[in-house]
């Protein structure tokens, strides 16, 4: 894009870290860039222009939130024992959903992560995990994933298995498909955090702006509702 002298480059990072040379490269030339769905780490935040996605620590917190919710005034001897789907290493949206989870839950001794691996964002790695989890972990009260796509195949694995999702283990997941609010209403997910991935026309006025020489905010969040049981 450098190369070819666009006027604005918008662009989903994939991992957070390792943008610096290239967003100097693309600020030499004079070109503005937009960094949308996922945040990066960079020595110098002038080499971008701006953010626009979503808060994911703010929906990890919604994760914990409806677990202390979910689990409140039931009397137990033990803690609530929760398994963690995680996203790609390295990706923001994965390193703010769990301090955001962590966030809500520390100091709580009535709530233990017992378990926490990467699926990678990807379907058929919930499933392998999740069959992993099942034999290693031999008692899970809450299941918190970070995806909805994580979660399809998880919810695959727990039936393969003849465990009840969303009865014998609390699911709460995060992004909104079809697919999980159909779960949610079928009884089998107990908790959905949208990701609201409805940023295209704000991303064009936003490279509109950019490419008239206009400053835009350093960072925009975009509204994001939940659905529970």
């Amino acid at each position: 894009f450098i190369a070819y002298r666009v006027d604005v480059i918008a662009f989903v990072p994939i991992v957070a870290d390792g943008w610096d040379n290239v967003l100097r490269e693309a600020k030499t030339a004079g070109i503005p860039v937009l960094v949308t769905d996922r945040k990066i780490n960079t020595e110098d935040s002038d080499l971008y222009s701006g953010f626009i996605g979503t808060d994911s620590e703010q929906e990890g917190r919604e994760a914990g939130r409806f677990l202390l919710r979910k689990f409140a005034g039931v009397e137990r001897k033990r803690p609530i024992r929760i398994v963690e789907l995680a996203g790609t290493e390295g990706a923001s949206a994965a390193v703010g959903r769990a301090k955001g989870f962590r966030e809500v839950l520390a100091g709580n001794p009535d709530f233990e992560i017992v378990y926490s691996e990467s699926g990678d964002f990807l379907r058929s790695k919930g499933y392998e995990v999740m069959l992993s989890v099942l034999e290693k972990v031999p008692r899970i009260d809450a299941v918190f994933s970070h995806n909805d796509g994580m979660t399809l195949g998880m919810l695959d694995a727990m039936k393969e298995r003849g465990v009840k999702a969303g009865k014998d283990v609390v699911i709460v997941t995060i992004d909104a498909e079809q697919a999980i609010i159909d779960a949610l209403r079928a009884g089998t997910v107990n908790f959905v955090i949208e990701c609201n991935p409805k940023t295209g026309p704000d991303i064009m006025e936003l490279a509109k702006k950019l490419a008239a020489g206009e400053k835009i905010p350093r960072l925009i969040h975009v509204d994001e509702r939940v659905f529970s049981e």
